[in-house]
């Protein structure tokens, strides 16, 4: 009988355990939530200073640890066959430079950043829409997923010349925009290929506090106001993931670090503002 009790006594201490530590979970989201007064303050503000935002902001605010990466290491052999269709090269060193090229295409590497350029696609779109362009540039970036990893939705854009598309890495279902590929696709196929590309590690050090969304906003705005470019300006997209957010990353023992940013995209502009999401401080890369 006294057996039974026990019994009763700790399930229902059980019952009352998890009922606090739900609400303590609700509070805490709540807690790490935009409110909708926020959302609305932060468009007024951004409107009476002639920015005008046309997309939803990240409201849930998450702890993310620094993100951990090297230096990439390749073999002639790979590079041949993720570029040049397994076709022989020549290669040239020139200081940190590496190129390799045959008497259709180019490669130079030099360290994380490469350039591919293929000299016999002649440049112009044609009839080809921005779904030719994606599926043509998928099409590469399939290919290569064995070495260079998993990569998000990409971002068309039309160009001058053919259509540029955009691909960022994806770790664990978080951006990683210091990973990327910018594919110019023509009319006559793929014409060059810019990228980025580091293996990730794994996460690193401690989870830490983020700056709402909200918070990034005002540091881009103070920015955008002092530089005087313009009096206008229009947001289509704002987005937090991992990039590279110090000039000189490598650490002593040769491991470079990403840090979580929020990436601001201007209409009429076309490269984005990067705020560091730790210190809400505005980045410019070299």
């Amino acid at each position: 009988m006294e057996w039974g009790r026990a019994k009763q006594f700790v399930i229902v201490l059980l019952v009352i355990l998890n009922v606090v530590l739900a609400g303590l979970n609700y509070r805490q989201r709540q807690e790490n939530t935009m409110t909708s007064a926020q959302e609305r303050a932060i468009f007024e503000v951004l409107s009476q200073n002639g920015i005008t935002m046309y997309t939803d902001l990240p409201t849930d605010l998450v702890s993310m640890p620094r993100l951990e990466v090297e230096l990439p290491e390749y073999s002639k052999e790979t590079l041949e066959r993720l570029f040049f269709g397994s076709e022989k090269t020549t290669v040239t060193v020139k200081g940190s430079q590496n190129l390799y090229r045959n008497e259709y295409a180019s490669l130079t590497l030099d360290g994380a950043h490469g350039l591919f350029k293929k000299n016999t696609v002649e440049i112009g779109k044609g009839e080809m829409t921005k779904a030719d362009a994606q599926k043509e540039a998928q099409k590469f970036i399939d290919g290569t997923e064995y070495f260079f990893g998993t990569y998000d939705e990409p971002v068309v854009t039309e160009m001058k010349d053919g259509f540029r598309v955009d691909f960022f890495g994806v770790y664990k279902r978080e951006n990683v925009f210091a990973n990327y590929f910018s594919i110019l696709v023509t009319q006559n196929g793929i014409r060059q290929i810019e990228f980025e590309y580091c293996p990730i590690v794994d996460y690193n050090g401690e989870k830490r506090e983020l700056a709402f969304s909200d918070e990034a906003l005002l540091t881009f705005m103070r920015e955008w106001k002092k530089s005087g470019t313009a009096e206008q300006a229009t947001i289509h997209r704002i987005e937090l993931g991992y990039d590279k957010m110090e000039r000189s990353t490598a650490a002593t023992d040769g491991a470079i670090y990403l840090d979580p940013c929020y990436r601001i995209y201007l209409m009429e502009e076309e490269e984005p503002y990067l705020v560091n999401a730790y210190t809400c401080q505005i980045f410019y890369k070299d």
